[in-house]
């Protein structure tokens, strides 16, 4: 039986629409490099609009942050050396509901003070140790 010379071109072109599909929904489940800058845990009182709900909804290098009462594109900070300080992080129970969830730090060093960089059930955030 001889194969149709069409084939190959169906395959080609099958290729060439879903690769790039697979390209951008590889964005929604990854983060850009970099830290948002630290902010103390602060009560929101009016609640903003969000200006992203991922890394991806912000242009170049920027990435989305959360900012007391709400999401914004900011300039990420470098991941410096990693740093210990003393005192433990409080054990959260229960799972993020946002995917992928947001990071304030990656480390003790990105954190003022006496914060520490801890893991919550949303990311990781600077928090007093216990």
């Amino acid at each position: 039986m001889k194969s149709s010379g069409l084939f190959p071109f169906m395959v080609l072109l099958a290729l060439g629409i879903l690769a790039p599909w697979r390209v951008e929904g590889n964005n929604n489940d990854a983060v850009k490099i970099g830290a948002c800058p630290a902010r103390k845990p602060t009560q929101c009182l009016k609640p903003q609009k969000s200006q992203c709900i991922n890394d991806w909804d912000c242009a170049g290098k920027e990435k989305c942050c959360d900012v007391t009462c709400d999401l914004k594109c900011l300039k990420p900070l470098p991941i410096g050396r990693p740093m210990k300080k003393s005192g433990s992080c409080l054990k959260f129970q229960g799972k993020c509901l946002m995917l992928p969830p947001l990071n304030q730090c990656q480390n003790d060093g990105q954190c003022d003070g006496k914060y520490k960089c801890c893991e919550s059930m949303c990311g990781k955030f600077c928090l007093l140790p216990m």
